[in-house]
């Protein structure tokens, strides 16, 4: 198992209490201020996993979530994770202030397992988009006919990579992408899209991300999933400096990103290249729109899935 955390490390935890009208949008504001890896525990998907197990391909249900779903409330509690060091305190303190409307608490343990347990128990082979399916290695799971495979341990710096900005992604990728082109994935994070452009048929791909955490875990990830003679994982901001003509550039991104990188998404495309871009809210969405294209791109599609909209746009 590839583990993303030392297990003996101490933890602060921060947990933010709201209702249910107003999760999405505090969510939101979390994942635009950086913080991507979170825990939401919603009484209402407890009572659909419940009623419908088939969909979320549990092997079982445990006593927790039955009994969570029998006492439904509105309310949402989202939980955020930080190593006890500056690091994290100085993190913890970002959270706070984008956050300061909540009601919160911040408690600090010294055992970390009972993170690790949590995401075990939450964290089954889930099925994004039409063919990829992404498990963790702890999980056994039989692929359907057309079903692709990723395999994903999380940890406490990035999560599993299944939230609506990546499955909004990898929908344009299976009904865009076409077998044998490269693809540039611009904040790769976990690496998850450049894995899912090279199961689709990629013939090779390449990851950017300003983070050094996430080149470690993406080339983690990748190397897990035999897929190190395809993929390349660098560190770099957006594309600037990087070398590399694209078919297709994947950038699950915020919307300001999206639009900083739209010029230089041109340089780097083919000719009737595709720009996938996600990370984007409603609110934004005209906006981000004008900017990409502006610069030289027609937009194809925009794709949503509740707040978050994807973009789809070729090269002019």
């Amino acid at each position: 198992m590839s583990m993303l955390y030392n297990c003996s490390m101490r933890y602060i935890q921060l947990q933010i209490r709201t209702d249910k009208a107003s999760a999405e949008a505090l969510e939101a504001v979390l994942i635009e201020g950086g913080f991507e890896s979170m825990q939401i525990d919603d009484s209402s998907v407890a009572r659909d996993i419940l009623d419908n197990p088939e969909l979320y391909k549990y092997d079982y249900l445990s006593d927790e979530i039955a009994d969570f779903a029998d006492h439904a409330t509105d309310e949402v509690t989202i939980t955020l994770y930080f190593t006890d060091d500056e690091e994290g305190r100085s993190s913890l303190a970002k959270a706070q202030a984008l956050t300061g409307g909540y009601e919160s608490a911040v408690s600090v343990t010294g055992d970390d397992s009972e993170w690790l347990y949590k995401w075990q128990e939450h964290f089954r082979p889930t099925k994004i988009g039409g063919r990829i399916v992404v498990k963790p290695s702890w999980e056994d799971y039989e692929a359907s006919d057309g079903e692709l495979v990723i395999e994903m341990d999380p940890g406490m710096a990035f999560g599993s990579g299944l939230h609506e900005t990546t499955s909004l992604c990898i929908r344009a990728l299976e009904e865009y992408m076409k077998e044998g082109e490269r693809v540039l994935d611009v904040g790769t994070g976990t690496g998850i899209l450049a894995m899912a452009a090279v199961l689709l048929g990629a013939s090779d791909a390449l990851g950017i991300d300003i983070d050094d955490e996430a080149v470690r875990v993406a080339s983690e990830n990748i190397s897990l999933n035999g897929m190190s003679g395809s993929i390349r994982i660098i560190k770099g901001d957006l594309t600037e400096g990087v070398s590399y003509d694209a078919d297709v550039i994947v950038a699950n991104l915020m919307a300001d990103l999206v639009m900083r990188l739209s010029p230089a998404a041109a340089s780097h495309l083919k000719p009737g290249g595709l720009y996938i871009t996600s990370g984007i809210l409603d609110i934004k969405e005209e906006i981000v729109c004008d900017s990409i294209r502006d610069a030289g791109f027609e937009i194809i599609e925009v794709l949503s899935d509740g707040e978050w909209r994807a973009v789809v746009a070729r090269r002019s």
